[in-house]
């Protein structure tokens, strides 16, 4: 597995009051977020990626604004199209 190293000065910790952990957490949830709402990773690796399980992703996604599903108005009335021929 590969790792990254992201250096932050002893005064950024001090001025965000944060510990290293949370900092790296933040990140790589920040991270996911964004590779999610971009199309880049699914629901599931996001969750996976940031070390959260797929509920509480979800939740965050909700609280980011993100929609969970992002289906066109085209979308839709081509599946109820789909629906209607069956």
């Amino acid at each position: 597995m590969a790792q990254v190293t992201i250096p932050v000065s002893d005064s950024m910790l001090t001025t965000l009051n944060m510990e290293v952990g949370e900092i790296g957490f933040f990140m790589r949830k920040e991270f996911a977020l964004k590779s999610f709402r971009d199309g880049k990773l699914t629901l599931a690796q996001s969750a996976d990626f940031c070390g959260m399980n797929i509920y509480d992703f979800i939740s965050n996604v909700s609280h980011a604004g993100i929609p969970i599903i992002d289906y066109s108005i085209e979308d839709v009335d081509q599946e109820l199209a789909q629906l209607n021929d069956l």
